[in-house]
């Protein structure tokens, strides 16, 4: 499998009414062996999440799934990513 890093950026709208589901979400992908590590930052700016995919397209549908990605009030980025 491949990994992905998930960065995301919170956006001046940002209400933070999505971080429990988010959170919810995150202990899923976890559950299921797809979420590798996952923190925010320190600066509360927005975080970030490394998945196992088989596809860039697969991580980008996952990161979509993510309630705050739906909330639309941070910027997803993902990224293949070679970290070992």
């Amino acid at each position: 499998m491949k990994k992905f890093l998930v960065f995301i950026e919170r956006q001046p709208q940002f209400t933070g009414e999505s971080i429990p589901n988010h959170l919810r979400y995150i202990q899923q992908l976890r559950e299921q062996d797809i979420l590798v590590a996952a923190g925010g930052f320190t600066d509360q700016t927005g975080g970030a999440y490394i998945l196992q995919a088989n596809s860039l397209e697969e991580a980008v549908k996952l990161a979509e799934n993510d309630p705050m990605f739906m909330e639309n009030t941070c910027i997803y980025k993902v990224k293949e990513w070679n970290v070992k």
